[in-house]
């Protein structure tokens, strides 16, 4: 059983971005803005197997989260992007990238990821844009970031944890 865990266990951990995602902790917010949960899983996973690997789980990452909301918005194109370039830093390997810098790299992609999902919404609601509206959204994005970016060096320092203890074991 303790094989079968280790072996799984980062489709585990994939299993509970939707959770937290629809979970959202009350205790974890900043102006009732919850972090970006699914970059700290992306981060991580995609700086370690690549970016081909960041692309299809930014792609899988995306239809899974888009299955649970009853949007006409989606959010592909910024886990897509943000697996690609998260995959990118594979070549620096995570132990030259400083803990620190964990939330740099994160706030980014969550910047990304939120910019094209709010582009996304203001781009389909041209005609009834009002500039409360758009200044009430700019205020989420960054208090999204700020949140992430505070997080992430704990939540990703970890999950890089498990993820090299996973792929140095021989199965």
């Amino acid at each position: 059983m303790k094989k079968i865990t280790r072996r799984y266990l980062s489709l585990l951990t994939f299993l509970f971005i939707p959770i937290l995602s629809s979970w959202n902790p009350k205790f974890i917010a900043l102006m009732g803005v919850q972090p970006h949960w699914p970059i700290f899983w992306l981060f991580p996973w995609a700086s370690i197997n690549g970016s081909f690997n960041g692309f299809l789980t930014g792609l899988s990452l995306g239809l899974v989260l888009d299955s649970l909301n009853n949007d006409f918005y989606t959010q592909i194109p910024g886990f897509i992007i943000c697996g690609i370039i998260f995959g990118k830093l594979s070549c620096y390997k995570s132990k030259s990238i400083n803990k620190l810098k964990y939330g740099l790299i994160c706030s980014f992609g969550s910047l990304v990821c939120n910019s094209l999902y709010f582009l996304q919404v203001i781009l389909h609601n041209f005609i009834d844009i009002n500039i409360s509206w758009v200044v009430y959204g700019v205020k989420t994005i960054f208090a999204q970031i700020f949140i992430t970016a505070i997080l992430a060096p704990i939540i990703c320092s970890w999950l890089f944890n498990i993820f090299n203890n996973r792929n140095s074991q021989n199965y």
